[in-house]
């Protein structure tokens, strides 16, 4: 019975986590219905009671009869039919300050590009900045906080979608309408330098302990066939057989006598 308890227990959060309420924790739904697993997860991690959630308990509780609206395949959840994405209409009027939480991997992208999604329709703003920053800790610890100016004198205004009480969708965002932050000149060239790639040899190196090394042919009384192939070996053959021609011709003579 405690285990059956469980499940519904468990079930209703997530329900309620992923469908009743995402926005409050940044969350929302692509138009066709999706929403990465890992989102949801990341988002589940926050709570310590809820870190052992995996994508088996999500199967599991759909074993044992619990319906979630959603299921999960592959690496993303599809809400089930009868439980359309939520509608996120447009704002006429948005809040004139937004933010959003950049990962530092990101800054340099966003630096000189604005801000674009990657993988998903939209672009999670927040018009608190603790959400922004809820939201962007998840994927980086220290992640740069920006602001969003939705409407700017001389530009035309984003178009900016509901999606909770705090949290607004918009499909990219230009840098005239971002507001970077102030940094000191040494964080703003770890932000944005350019990684050096490393060098891979194109013959792995042969580990040694210390101490030794590595045994050659020489090592083990075997003839270098480079060393027979090179021009001083082939001297050295010819001198020879020179010396060997002179002392048989010196051989002679004696006999002659």
């Amino acid at each position: 019975m405690s285990a059956r308890l469980m499940h519904r227990t468990l079930g209703r959060i997530l329900a309620y986590t992923a469908w009743h309420s995402p926005a409050e924790h940044g969350l929302f739904w692509d138009p066709d219905g999706t929403m990465p697993w890992k989102e949801l997860y990341r988002v589940l991690q926050e709570d310590t009671s809820l870190r052992f959630v995996r994508e088996t308990h999500l199967r599991e509780l759909e074993h044992v009869g619990f319906e979630l609206p959603f299921v999960i395949e592959g690496s993303l959840l599809r809400l089930r039919p009868g439980f359309p994405p939520p509608d996120y209409p447009v704002v006429e009027t948005p809040p004139e300050r937004l933010y959003y939480g950049c990962r530092r991997k990101q800054y340099a992208f966003v630096l000189k590009n604005g801000l674009r999604s990657s993988n998903r329709s939209f672009l999670a703003l927040s018009s608190h900045r603790e959400l922004a920053l809820r939201i962007a800790q998840r994927r980086d610890p220290k992640p740069v906080i920006v602001q969003v100016f939705s409407r700017k004198p001389g530009l035309a205004d984003l178009v900016v979608r509901k999606a909770g009480e705090h949290l607004f969708l918009v499909e990219e965002v230009g840098i005239e309408y971002i507001l970077f932050p102030l940094l000191r000149e040494d964080e703003l060239l770890e932000l944005t330098a350019a990684k050096k790639k490393e060098k891979v040899s194109a013959a792995p190196r042969t580990p040694t302990l210390a101490g030794s090394y590595t045994l050659g042919p020489e090592d083990l009384g075997i003839d270098s066939a480079r060393e027979k192939s090179t021009p001083r070996g082939k001297a050295r053959k010819e001198k020879k057989g020179r010396d060997w021609k002179r002392e048989s011709r010196k051989e002679r003579n004696k006999r002659s006598f």
